[in-house]
């Protein structure tokens, strides 16, 4: 039976410039099991919509929504309950505008392209791949929904173009068990709210260039399940490559938060909220925060939030800050007063004992009023001194502040340690001294994993150990052999 049997041309308020629907679902397949050669079709060809309502398909009449002023779109294969989303491809190059709109919906495979000329508007909710498998790239022009939601299988690339999600926010990962992959290179994505590895699914986006912007309070940036009991597979964002990076831009009171399951940001660049944050700007990290140059001194600036926060109770592994291949990490100052105090960078401010790997804890004793400013480094950036015998697990830049006394507590990278083969028990503390790493007198606390050493003074710290020379390692091994043999 032939799709355009059940054509209802009537319903198809449509021109070569404009199209939209009225009173209707309306299913959009451009190649199914009656016209196999069939894969693409622009969204005013006729000849590929159908009225959902008279199709007799695998959807119930009585469950799709509609309204008298505009209609729900499905683009999908809806024939073949196929899991090609390239199959099935729906091209938007002119005004378009539909009340609801899903792509490869409920195990039903739909893609769509936006090129040059499209300006497709969404009255209510975008639903792409949730329970069923989909692909959107936009090359250009504009798409605009009340609010998105990506699931099940589904690609994403915004190469050009405008993107928006008017109130609702825009979640990569909703749902579903899937898997989602976002890749923005250019163009902007404008929502209040933003998620990525909401609940349940694997969200990942890759951004190395375009912007994100308009996100606010109460809708906020979330990396992972937060505050869900749901979880998630896989939730990452992860920002720039060794060619370029993307511009995030959020409100002054907006925040940014990274769940403790499997939750990462990494790259390069700045989440810019114009300034200075307010007080509401929190970065909440019960992840990873991994600030990566790609091989290039670059910076993962998030010191425009206001303050960090955190649970205690979770944060006993690997979650925390990092920076690797010639990143360094910035995050917010914390405000000092004058006298004595205990403050911690890189953690919740209520906590006695830092918990995040790569934090440290300051107690100061005549401190004068101002600001503990840090930067956590990679050890192979060109600023990080030479250290010929030393393996570093951590290497952090403090700015000068008077006191009379401090003492610092970092806790350190167990993981690292126990990947360079280095016993816990012999990492010290070092301090760049005139050009040259000085050894700190300190004590190690193995269960939390933390060392603490005093100063009078600010600078360049390192945790490490002395990485024996080959020499004395063949020794070690000659020893060794000698005490086996003696052994027996």
């Amino acid at each position: 039976m032939k799709k355009s049997r059940f054509l209802v041309v009537a319903l198809l308020l449509c021109s070569l410039v404009s199209m939209s629907f009225a009173g209707n679902s309306m299913f959009f397949s451009a190649g199914d099991s009656d016209d196999p050669s069939g894969t693409s079709a622009n969204w005013n060809n006729l000849t590929a919509w159908m009225d959902f309502n008279n199709t007799g398909g695998h959807f119930d009449p009585a469950y799709i929504p509609s309204a008298a002023n505009g209609d729900n779109v499905f683009v999908m294969d809806g024939w073949n309950w196929g899991s090609d989303p390239m199959a099935n491809t729906a091209i938007v190059n002119t005004d378009a505008s539909t009340l609801g709109l899903w792509i490869g919906y409920w195990g039903c495979a739909g893609s769509m392209q936006l090129d040059t000329g499209a300006n497709l508007a969404v009255t209510n909710q975008s639903t792409i791949g949730i329970n069923g498998n989909a692909a959107v790239t936009q090359n250009a022009g504009t798409f605009s929904s009340n609010g998105v939601r990506i699931g099940g299988d589904t690609t994403i690339n915004l190469n050009g173009g405008q993107m928006t999600a008017r109130s609702d926010g825009f979640v990569v990962g909703d749902a579903g068990g899937g898997n989602v992959t976002m890749n923005q290179t250019g163009g902007t994505l404008t929502t209040n709210a933003f998620a990525v590895g909401k609940t349940g699914s694997t969200g990942i986006y890759n951004m190395t260039g375009g912007t994100l912007n308009g996100v606010q309070y109460g809708g906020n940036f979330y990396i992972g399940a937060i505050g869900s009991g749901a979880g998630s597979v896989q939730s990452e964002f992860n920002l720039g490559d060794a060619a370029g990076t993307g511009t995030i831009q959020m409100s002054q009171d907006a925040s940014l938060a990274i769940d403790s399951r499997n939750s990462m940001l990494r790259g390069w660049g700045t989440f810019d909220l114009g300034g200075a944050g307010s007080t509401a700007a929190r970065l909440w990290n019960d992840g990873v925060v991994k600030a990566d140059g790609y091989g290039t001194d670059r910076d993962l600036n998030l010191s425009q939030f206001n303050h960090v926060e955190t649970y205690s109770t979770i944060n006993t592994t690997t979650n925390g800050w990092y920076a690797v291949n010639h990143g360094r990490l910035l995050l917010p100052a914390v405000a000092v007063v004058a006298g004595n105090g205990s403050y911690n960078w890189g953690d919740d401010a209520y906590f006695t004992s830092t918990n995040l790997v790569n934090s440290f804890r300051v107690t100061f004793t005549g401190a004068s009023e101002g600001d503990i400013s840090a930067a956590l480094l990679a050890e192979d950036r060109s600023d990080v001194a030479a250290h010929n015998g030393l393996a570093f697990v951590g290497i952090w830049s403090i700015d000068q502040l008077a006191f009379v006394a401090a003492d610092i507590a970092f806790r350190y990278d167990d993981a690292k340690a126990a990947e360079l083969g280095i016993d816990e028990s012999l990492l010290n503390v070092y301090k760049l001294v005139n050009g040259a790493w000085a050894v700190l007198p300190g004590t190690t606390n193995l269960l939390a994993n933390q060392i603490s050493i005093s100063t009078d003074s600010f600078g360049t710290f390192a945790v490490g150990a002395v990485v024996p020379e080959p020499v004395t390692l063949v020794l070690l091994g000659i020893g060794a052999v000698i005490l086996r043999k003696r052994s027996r």
